[in-house]
């Protein structure tokens, strides 16, 4: 794939509207996956911090406060990559349609 994309418009079929945006993203490159699993491996490292902490310590503020931070980081980061590696113009139909066409 040669477009600098990682992420593509999830929109119904048949969706006529100007708010193209609100629909959701797609993963069309190995980055938004990247990007995903980071997300979620913060949740879980973030999770698994607090629940240590908060077990075998008696910082438990600290805890909460490095799940936060992690969060917030992945979160971010998540949003980041959504907001600026996004598709404007293509949905995700239009690069399965595309990569079909490649195939066949």
């Amino acid at each position: 794939m040669t477009a600098p994309y990682w992420f593509a418009r999830n929109i119904r079929a048949g969706y006529k509207g100007y708010d193209r945006y609100g629909k959701g993203v797609m993963p069309i490159a190995w980055q938004g996956r990247a990007v995903i699993a980071g997300f979620v491996l913060a949740m879980l490292v973030g999770g698994l911090i607090m629940l240590l902490m908060g077990l075998y310590t008696r910082f438990f503020a600290v805890s909460i406060a490095l799940f936060v931070i992690l969060a917030i980081a992945g979160a971010g980061t998540f949003i980041w990559a959504v907001a600026t590696k996004s598709d404007p113009d293509k949905s995700i139909a239009d690069y399965r349609a595309e990569r079909l066409k490649n195939k066949g």
